[in-house]
């Protein structure tokens, strides 16, 4: 309290707007503080200044505070002759003794701890520490920084809780006056100290593991753990939990085996069941076992994970030599795919089963095939035939298929290699193309888009449709089809859609799709390729003109202001309904207008009544104007505001007090008060 009363005293003492104010006994008061800051009197008197100075608002600011760091350690427990990472929490939660509320830059500045280090001493615990000290540069208010120590435990340790001495060294700027900018630094150094809690419960340690996992398939990992501590463990569950998705443990993420007593000294093996993604790499993979018991008191603990490791070996592979297709858009074929076994095991009874990703492509009437194999050495090279479909829906491109590949292995187990990627590429379909893109389009107006279709096909089609399928928030189009009628091979035809254009549209270019159909010589509708056509829009346009004739309003004064409306639209406007709006000291008994009828250019002067109040200042104000209008379709719209300038001036010529001769009145009757208080 007292260091902050001095930062305190010296933005004060330094703050040529607060010299000047305060008179020379006072300032020899706060000057006394530094000699004996203990003094209650003292205290209360430089609180009451600043008090004081900070609600007039007459001295310059001054941004005081300080750090303050809490350091936690959340797994506090370790057993002897353990050798153990832990990790200690800080948080700087910084103090604020005064802020700025200008510049809050500075507020960060003064709370922030620089050159910050941080040792851990083993104070009276039974642990050494390992690479003690640590350098964590700035630390601002607010995150939270973990920062780890690896300590080993004595092995004759006592069970207990110990101290552990933790040491924090930093600076840091406690004070700044935003008036001349100096600053003040002071260093510090902090001891905290870290509680350590010894236990003489079971430790478990693993001693060995043992896996014949495999890539794609499913295995037995047996994991040896011995019992280090000193005493004995009850009712435990040993938890093997995956630290990645691509190894899972008995179909979950973790699974659990138990113990009903486990002595000292002894050693467990356990097993479990892990299985291995296809997406999986033959390399370690971590695992974390945990042991939860009851301890000799009956007590339930959990006791520190450990990590291990299991690589599974590589998997059973198959891959595509080569793939080939006599299928046609609309027609079926033959899909040809030779696949090797490129895995390090003859598999038996192997079969492989297609699956297309997409509706338009089949085999026969389904999503999927199978095709038979049988015994399949490694490196041999097997070819699969398949019917496949085509629909007339189908693109010319290549679509992605996948094959599964399977079988039994030596152990007569049964998995399956998934996901074989394979391509298909069908023959190609009927095209059409766009061209000769003519538009009219604006914000707020009809328009029109029109453009050209050709058969760009190799074959003649019927009844083509254009659809409209264009999905924008601010154009629709008045029809969802154009019927262009046939269509033979290389032909074109035109096609046209009225649009309408929203208010809120803005300018600039837009993509429009239109669908294409036709019939096929099934008689069948057939969808083609969506066309993209490419736009531009053009942004709205005022639809009036507004001139103000007479804007000056004097303070207190009610009078009429008048302002010239001007059609700027092509078209004629009707039932122009203004509405005039303002806001304090600005009011407005006739706040409406009517216009029956405006053509193209024309203009028309109205009028609204405002006032003035008496507390309007000498300054600009905003009429703000909005006009419903009937367009010629008896479409009703709502334009934009208009916002017009109304001067207000005081024609008075009447002054008044200045507000900081008044405080400053104001001011220097309480500094006096408190000075005749420090002389009692």
């Amino acid at each position: 309290m007292i260091e902050r009363l001095v930062n305190i005293r010296k933005w004060l003492l330094t703050n040529e707007e607060f010299r000047d104010g305060v008179s020379l006994e006072t300032r020899r008061g706060l000057n006394e503080t530094s000699n004996n800051m203990a003094s209650t009197k003292y205290k209360l008197l430089l609180l009451a200044v600043v008090g004081i100075t900070v609600t007039s608002g007459t001295a310059t600011a001054a941004v005081v505070g300080s750090p303050d760091i809490v350091a936690t350690l959340e797994d506090d427990t370790v057993a002897p002759g353990e050798q153990k990472t832990i990790e200690i929490s800080l948080v700087n939660s910084g103090e604020l003794d005064s802020g700025s509320a200008r510049n809050p830059a500075l507020n960060n500045e003064v709370t922030t701890a620089k050159g910050l280090t941080v040792s851990l001493g083993s104070g009276d615990a039974p642990i050494s520490v390992k690479n003690s000290k640590r350098s964590l540069g700035t630390l601002q208010a607010g995150p939270k920084v973990t920062v780890p120590f690896t300590i080993s435990v004595d092995d004759d340790a006592s069970s207990g809780t110990y101290d552990a001495q933790l040491r924090l060294k930093y600076k840091h700027t406690s004070y700044i006056s935003e008036g001349t900018g100096s600053r003040d630094e002071d260093r510090k150094t902090r001891t905290v100290d870290i509680e350590i809690d010894v236990t003489d419960d079971a430790t478990f340690n693993v001693t060995d593991i043992d896996s014949n996992a495999r890539v794609g398939s499913t295995g037995t990992v047996a994991v040896s753990v011995e019992n280090t501590g000193d005493s004995s463990a009850r009712n435990a569950a040993v938890t093997l939990e995956s630290q990645n998705q691509d190894l899972t443990v008995s179909g979950g993420a973790a699974t659990s085996r138990f113990v009903d007593k486990w002595d000292p000294g002894e050693v467990r093996t356990f097993n479990y069941r892990v299985s291995s993604a296809e997406a999986a790499e033959p390399e370690p993979y971590g695992f974390e076992l945990s042991v939860a018991f009851d301890n000799e008191e009956g007590l339930r603990t959990q006791s520190v994970a450990q990590s291990v490791a299991v690589a599974p070996d590589p998997e059973q592979r198959f891959s595509v030599v080569n793939s080939s297709s006599s299928v046609a858009v609309s027609n079926t074929g033959t899909y040809e795919v030779q696949l090797r076994n490129t895995g390090p095991l003859t598999v038996n009874d192997a079969s492989v089963t297609f699956v297309s990703q997409n509706a338009d492509i089949t085999f026969g009437k389904s999503s999927s095939t199978t095709a038979y194999v049988g015994a399949w050495e490694p490196g041999e090279v097997r070819t699969v035939r398949v019917d496949t479909t085509a629909s007339p829906d189908a693109e010319d491109r290549s679509y992605a298929l996948s094959a599964n590949v399977q079988y039994d292995d030596q152990e007569g187990d049964t998995s399956t290699y998934d996901d074989v990627p394979l391509s298909f590429s069908p023959a190609p379909e009927q095209n059409f193309g766009v061209s000769n893109i003519e538009a009219s389009l604006q914000a707020g107006e009809d328009g029109s888009l029109s453009a050209t279709l050709t058969n760009t096909g190799t074959r003649d089609v019927e009844n083509v449709v254009v659809a409209w399928e264009s999905q924008q928030s601010t154009l629709s189009s008045k029809e969802s089809q154009y019927a262009v009628g046939d269509l033979d091979a290389g032909e074109s035809a035109n096609f046209s859609f009225g649009v309408d254009v929203s208010n809120s549209a803005e300018a600039g270019a837009r993509q429009f799709d239109f669908g294409v159909s036709y019939r096929d010589d099934n008689g069948d509708r057939v969808e083609a390729d969506t066309l993209e056509v490419r736009s531009e829009v053009a942004g709205s346009q005022d639809e009036f003109d507004i001139e103000i004739q007479n804007s000056t309003l004097g303070v207190g004064q009610d009078r009429s202001i008048t302002f010239t409306i001007t059609n700027t639209k092509d078209k004629t406007l009707t039932s122009i309904e203004g509405k005039a709006f303002v806001n304090d000291p600005l009011s407005s008994s006739d706040d409406e207008t009517f216009i029956a009828e405006l053509a193209p250019g024309e203009s028309e002067t109205v009028s609204v009544q405002l006032s003035a109040g008496s507390d309007a200042l000498d300054k600009t104000y905003p009429l703000n104007l909005d006009f419903q209008y009937e367009t010629p379709d008896g479409e009703k719209r709502v334009s934009d505001t208009y916002s017009l300038p109304i001067d207000v001036t005081d024609q008075s010529g009447n002054g008044g007090t200045p507000l900081w001769l008044i405080g400053g009145i104001g001011l220097l009757a309480v500094v006096g008060g408190v000075v005749w208080y420090s002389r009692q």
